[in-house]
């Protein structure tokens, strides 16, 4: 049962963030932003999955990913004509900390921050099993 839980829990938490991450930012009226971004996990845990829409509009999108420095460490372009922009990042090459990824059309822009960590070796205790015929 427990390795059902874990990836459904993980399945359901991006699931979560994606729905979450695409309501911030759209609305109604002036203050209606003009793409909205999601970010959640790929099942591979080195690796992270961004979305950008941009429904009615045709600005041309920077894409950054910044360490806690500041050092960009990604810059990217979304064209004007691309209305969706799905891309998996590779994070198995970076170090531990705090990384925040930065999408903006000149006025308007948006954060996402994750934290990336190795988790430390844990001392596995050997576990009894019931089986019955």
């Amino acid at each position: 049962m427990k390795t059902f839980v874990q990836p459904a829990a993980k399945i359901l938490m991006g699931a979560l963030v994606l729905v979450s991450s695409l309501a911030v930012g759209q609305g109604d009226g002036p203050d209606k932003k003009s793409f909205a971004v999601a970010m959640y996990p790929a099942a591979d845990a080195s690796k992270v999955w961004m979305s950008v829409e941009k429904p009615n509009d045709d600005r041309r999108l920077q894409v950054e990913m910044r360490d806690d420095k500041g050092q960009i460490l990604y810059s990217g372009v979304i064209s004007k004509k691309t209305k969706a922009f799905h891309q998996r990042f590779d994070l198995s090459q970076v170090k531990d900390g705090l990384y925040t990824f930065r999408i903006s059309d000149g006025q308007e822009s948006a954060e996402r921050s994750f934290r990336l960590s190795t988790p430390g070796v844990q001392e596995a205790l050997p576990q009894r099993m019931i089986t019955m015929n």
